[in-house]
C-alpha cells in the first residue's frame, strides 16, 4: 500500500514538473503551449533524469494518465461539435480521401527511403513511418515480426516533430501574416460558458455519458477509444437531451480542465523517450527525421491547396491532414480554435485507412521478398 502511494506521488510530481514547462510556453501566448511545453520537459527529464528532482525513468507516468487526458479532451471536442463541420466533410469527402491516400503513399515512400539508406528491413521501415498511430504501429510490428524498438522510436520522433512544429508554425502564420480568424465558421460562445456554475448539475451526466462512450469504443476497438468514444458519448447525450429539455444542454467545463488534459497528454508522449531508443540508431533517426520533415512539408502543401479550393480554413486543413495523431492534432485544434470535429474525423479516417491497407501491403511485400529469394536460390542451383 505504501509503495503504491509513493508511486502515485512520484507520478503526480513528474506531471507537475512537466506542467511547469507547459506554463513557460503558454506565457508567450502559444495556445497549445501547455501540451508542447509539457512534452518537451517530459522528454528532457526522461533522457536527463536529474536526481535532484527525484526523476526516475523506470517510474514513468502510468498509461492511465494518458487515457484521462484523452477522456477530458474528448468531452471538450464533443461540446464544440458544429454540424456545419459535418456538412463541409460531406461536400469535400472525395478531396479528403484523395489527400489522405496521398499522405499514406508519401509515408510509404519515406519508409522505403528509411529501408534504402539505413540498416532496417523493408517491413520495419514501412511500419515505422506509417501514420497509423503511435499506439497501433508497434503492436502491428510485434505481430508481423518487425523491429519493435525501431518502429517505436521512429513513430515517437514523428509525433514529436509534428506536434512541436506544425502548431507553432500555424500560430505565427495566423498572428503575423494578417490571416483573419482561425476557423471556417465563426465561433459562437456556447451556453456552456454563458451558463456558468449553475450548470454544474449537467456535468456529472455528461462525464458519465463520455465514460460510457469510451468504454463501448474500447469494446468495439475504435482507434483512440478514450478520445473518440468520449466525444461520441457527449454528442449522443447532447442530441438526446435536446429532445427532453428542448434546448442545448449547458454544463460547467472550465478551460483549466482542457489545460490539465493538455499537460497529461504532453507528459505521456514526452516520457516515452528513452536513451536506449537512440543507441545504435543514429543513422536511422537521421534518415527518419529528414523523411518526416519532407512529409510535413508535402502535407502542408496539400493542405494549403485543399484550403484554397474548398474554403476550409488553412489551420483546420493543416491540422486535419498533418501526419500526427488524433489526440495530438485534436488537442492543437481546440487550442487554435480550428474545426476540431473535422480534424478528428479526417485523422480517424486516415488511421482506419492505414490499418485496412497496411496488412495487404505487408502481404504484398512478403510475397515479393519470398519470390526474390526463391528466384535467387533457383539461379544458384541452376
Amino acid at each position: 500500500m505504501k509503495a503504491k502511494t509513493s508511486d502515485l506521488l512520484y507520478q503526480i510530481w513528474f506531471i507537475v514538473l512537466c506542467g511547469l514547462g507547459g506554463l513557460l510556453l503558454s506565457l508567450i501566448g502559444l495556445p497549445i503551449g501547455w501540451m508542447i511545453g509539457s512534452l518537451i520537459f517530459a522528454c528532457l527529464l526522461s533522457l536527463w533524469q536529474p536526481q535532484k528532482l527525484g526523476v526516475n525513468v523506470k517510474k514513468g507516468p502510468n498509461r492511465h494518465w494518458f487515457l484521462i487526458g484523452q477522456y477530458l479532451l474528448g468531452i471538450e471536442l464533443g461540446r464544440n461539435v458544429n454540424m456545419s463541420v459535418m456538412t463541409i466533410f460531406q461536400e469535400n469527402w472525395l478531396t479528403v480521401i484523395l489527400v489522405i491516400s496521398t499522405s499514406i503513399l508519401f509515408s510509404f515512400g519515406t519508409g522505403l527511403l528509411l529501408y534504402r539508406f539505413s540498416r532496417v528491413d523493408k517491413l520495419t521501415g514501412l511500419l515505422a513511418t506509417s501514420p497509423g498511430g503511435i499506439a497501433t504501429m508497434p503492436t502491428i510490428a510485434e505481430e508481423v515480426g518487425a523491429n519493435i524498438g525501431v518502429v517505436t522510436a521512429v513513430q515517437a520522433m514523428r509525433v514529436f516533430l509534428v506536434v512541436t512544429i506544425i502548431p507553432v508554425v500555424l500560430f505565427f502564420i495566423v498572428n503575423y501574416s494578417g490571416t483573419e480568424g482561425y476557423t471556417s465558421n465563426p465561433i459562437v460562445e456556447g451556453p456552456i460558458q454563458a451558463a456558468g456554475y449553475s450548470s454544474f448539475v449537467w456535468t456529472i451526466p455528461i462525464m458519465l455519458a463520455a465514460f460510457a462512450g469510451a468504454f463501448i469504443g474500447k469494446r468495439i476497438k475504435l482507434p483512440a477509444p478514450w478520445l473518440i468514444g468520449s466525444l461520441l458519448g457527449v454528442i449522443i447525450f447532447e442530441s438526446a437531451s435536446t429532445t427532453i429539455v428542448d434546448n442545448t444542454v449547458a454544463f460547467f467545463w472550465p478551460h483549466s480542465i482542457v489545460v490539465i488534459g493538455q499537460i497529461l497528454i504532453g507528459t505521456s508522449i514526452g516520457s516515452r523517450f528513452r536513451k536506449s531508443m537512440f543507441i545504435g540508431l543514429k543513422r536511422i533517426m537521421i534518415v527518419s527525421t529528414l523523411g518526416t520533415l519532407l512529409l510535413i512539408v508535402a502535407m502542408y502543401a496539400c493542405a494549403y491547396i485543399v484550403s484554397s479550393f474548398t474554403g476550409i480554413s488553412l489551420v483546420t486543413s493543416v491540422l486535419a491532414f498533418a501526419p500526427g495523431g488524433v489526440v495530438e492534432m485534436s488537442t492543437a485544434a481546440v487550442s487554435l480554435h480550428a474545426d476540431s470535429t473535422f480534424v478528428v474525423a479526417v485523422q480517424t479516417l486516415r488511421i482506419i485507412m492505414v490499418i485496412l491497407l497496411l496488412p495487404s501491403f505487408i502481404k504484398f511485400i512478403h510475397k515479393r521478398e519470398a519470390t526474390k529469394k526463391e528466384n535467387a536460390s533457383t539461379s544458384i542451383v541452376g
